[in-house]
């Protein structure tokens, strides 16, 4: 009997002890982190599409088709330094509210197409084609504070076409 009350005892401190540590375990702790409130915004293209002519003069007109902005962050650079602009290329220029300069790229010039092909003799033969009216696309990373997107000449610092992004 005596044994029995004991295994009995012993049974009931066990069962409490594991009580303590369960509920000492599942106890409300306070979260010590803190969290910030910042918005990132994620990276973006923006496609741009234009169409431009040239008069008889030599004047250039510009006209804005569409734009598409997804997003997405480009792999690589894929236009060429300014310094090696020719007459005819254009300078695309990316603007804030204020107007200040954020980035500013050359574009070849969309009116002068190298085409490649082979000829007769199966040798591969290029030419140049100027036109007169084309389109043309520009793609580039989009700036978080890019409101303005202006082309002009490359010789020129007035802008051709003044395009708003937001």
């Amino acid at each position: 009997m005596k044994y029995l009350f004991l295994n009995k005892k012993l049974k009931l401190i066990l069962l409490f002890s594991s009580a303590l540590i369960l509920f000492s375990a599942c106890g409300n702790y306070k979260n010590t982190t803190t969290t910030k409130n910042t918005i990132e915004h994620s990276p973006e293209i923006i496609f741009l599409y234009y169409s431009i002519d040239q008069a008889l003069s030599g004047k250039r007109n510009i006209q804005f088709i569409n734009k598409k902005i997804v997003d997405g962050k480009l792999k690589s650079k894929q236009y060429e330094p300014i310094k090696n602009g020719k007459e005819g290329d254009l300078i695309l220029r990316e603007l804030d509210e204020n107007l200040k300069e954020l980035h500013k790229i050359r574009i070849k010039n969309p009116l002068i197409k190298t085409i490649e092909f082979i000829d007769e003799s199966k040798n591969f033969k290029t030419k140049v084609i100027k036109l007169d009216k084309t389109q043309f696309t520009v793609r580039l990373q989009l700036q978080n504070s890019t409101k303005y997107i202006t082309i002009s000449n490359f010789a020129e610092n007035k802008p051709l076409i003044k395009t708003q992004i937001n």
